[in-house]
């Protein structure tokens, strides 16, 4: 991991609240890049206060880490980072290692026999990979969020130096399209703070 500069935990929140409007549309398709038009329109509008309620709404674990965490955008490399325990569905022992052995796993059933992958999956993946990789490459509030390994998502599995927090069907698209090294929200613990 390369820390490259600080960012206010609003970023974080925003990006989140954004990436998870956009998981929560049908079929995006082509109009990928109207719907997150839209969406930064309307999100990056919100006070930090309403992007807290949302966030706490659906998950008050997320909504402390990204209060106690410094935040940084920076680099990670796929193999030290790991992907929530089945992520998008996806069978445990594909998702027990790095997000690399998951994108190579993907990879290869993509390949030889994409129905074995669910639903969620089978869908977003192939449709990532299509339609907005270049996009999401370079696009800050679509950047995978990563917590210090061991915070959550990844419990029993295999103790990565980060946990994908948000973000984990774009990262494995970027990791099954070659990527070794993603751009990142990182969170770091400050050891000032209680």
């Amino acid at each position: 991991m390369r820390l490259l500069r600080k960012v206010k935990s609003i970023e974080v929140k925003r990006c989140f609240v954004i990436s998870d409007y956009l998981s929560q549309q049908k079929h995006l398709g082509k109009r990928f890049i109207t719907k997150l038009s839209k969406a930064k329109r309307i999100i990056l509008g919100l006070p930090e206060t309403l992007l807290d309620k949302i966030i706490k709404g659906g998950y008050k674990k997320r909504f402390e880490a990204y209060n106690k965490l410094d935040w940084y955008i920076g680099v990670v490399k796929t193999d030290e980072v790991g992907v929530w325990k089945r992520a998008g569905g996806l069978r445990l022992a594909w998702t027990h290692n790095s997000l690399k052995e998951t994108g190579d796993i993907v990879a290869q059933i993509l390949d030889k026999n994409p129905k074995q992958l669910t639903k969620r999956s089978r869908m977003a993946i192939p449709g990532i990979l299509k339609n907005s990789l270049s996009i999401i490459k370079k696009e800050k509030y679509l950047f995978p969020i990563i917590l210090p390994g061991g915070t959550m998502g990844r419990k029993g599995l295999k103790r990565m130096k980060g946990d994908i927090d948000d973000g984990c069907m774009r990262s494995i698209a970027l990791a099954v399209s070659g990527k070794k090294i993603i751009q990142a929200y990182i969170g770091k613990k400050n050891k000032l703070r209680k």
